[in-house]
């Protein structure tokens, strides 16, 4: 249990909801943070789709499906939130239990009415959004830490690379080209070793069915996985430990700041065609500050690598919420 001092009733509500991403930020602040906690995991209705202004209007829940509020049955000490579709019921949920409750949300809910009922946002740098006392930036997303501490396989040959690959979102597009590109340029330059592969919910066919092709062919990929069509345990957190060094693809800043939180080199790849200019300035800054190096580095030995520490510095500042309540 955390050191710091709480009272026996003390707990969060941690608003869980579908989204992959969020649930991976949630989950990984409650574990740092060592505190009593209870998850309201909730599902949406078609209604979901509507600005969150709209869904706030008309009561903060309409777009949770078989919401009910007696299900909460004591008064949470804190209530915690990640993403633009649970900050209505959590805005609702502060309204509704004020005297007791703190607010506390993860990305800025963008349309939003009543920002200022949170006691802090934490929000990545590249929104397009001021910080303030209460909007705090960082520089990615928080990602679980207990996964350096899974016991090791040992593979026949070294090095380990692990490769995670992202997909498309909106006009952005991964080719094959740039898939080939990266696979070769790995094979290259690994004489010997083990590659370790995952794609995303968000990759095309097309690619999915490239990278099996090239599984076929090399014995080095030891892992090609799948989640878009696997109903498999997802081995994300397995290949994280073994990996000597990760490639991954910039299209996703959750992808990225995870692996730049282990202390080991992480070998970006990334341009126009795939990547908004958010992911292309989010990639450039971490390179340019020492958190992360362009693929092209790959094997190329790296002195001091420094880590993100966002979950942590997230933590740090939740807790200090909780403290400056306690005394």
């Amino acid at each position: 249990m955390n050191s710091y001092k709480i009272k026996k009733e003390f707990y969060i509500l941690a608003i869980l909801d579908n989204r992959i991403g969020n649930r991976n930020q949630m989950l990984a602040i409650l574990n740092e943070l060592n505190l009593p906690y209870k998850i309201l995991d909730i599902k949406y209705n078609w209604l979901a789709n509507l600005p969150n202004f709209i869904l706030q209007i008309f009561g903060g829940y309409s777009h949770v499906k078989d919401f009910d509020i007696k299900k909460i049955k004591t008064k949470p000490s804190l209530i915690l939130s990640c993403g633009r579709r649970t900050f209505p019921l959590a805005s609702k949920l502060k309204h509704l239990f004020s005297n007791t409750s703190y607010f506390i949300h993860l990305m800025y809910p963008k349309l939003s009415l009543n920002i200022k009922i949170c006691d802090l946002i934490f929000t990545p740098f590249h929104d397009n959004v001021r910080a303030s006392a209460r909007v705090i930036k960082t520089l990615g997303s928080p990602a679980p830490l207990d996964i350096i501490k899974i016991k090791k396989k040992t593979y026949k040959t070294k090095p380990i690379i692990s490769i995670l690959i992202g997909g498309n979102h909106g006009r952005y597009k991964l080719k094959p080209n740039t898939i080939n590109y990266m696979i070769t340029e790995t094979l290259n330059k690994m004489k010997q070793g083990s590659i370790l592969i995952s794609t995303s919910r968000r990759t095309p066919d097309n690619i999915i069915e490239l990278i099996d092709k090239w599984g076929k062919k090399n014995k080095i990929f030891e892992i090609i996985f799948h989640p878009k069509n696997n109903s498999k345990v997802n081995p994300l957190k397995e290949m994280i430990a073994y990996a000597d060094e990760f490639v991954v693809t910039g299209d996703s800043v959750s992808m990225v700041s995870q692996l730049c939180q282990y202390e080991k080199p992480v070998r970006v790849i990334f341009n126009k065609k795939f990547c908004a200019t958010k992911h292309i300035k989010f990639c450039t800054k971490l390179i340019d500050e020492g958190y992360a190096y362009p693929f092209e580095s790959l094997l190329e030995k790296c002195d001091n690598i420094k880590t993100l520490n966002t979950t942590k510095k997230i933590s740090r500042k939740i807790l200090g919420v909780i403290n400056n309540e306690k005394n």
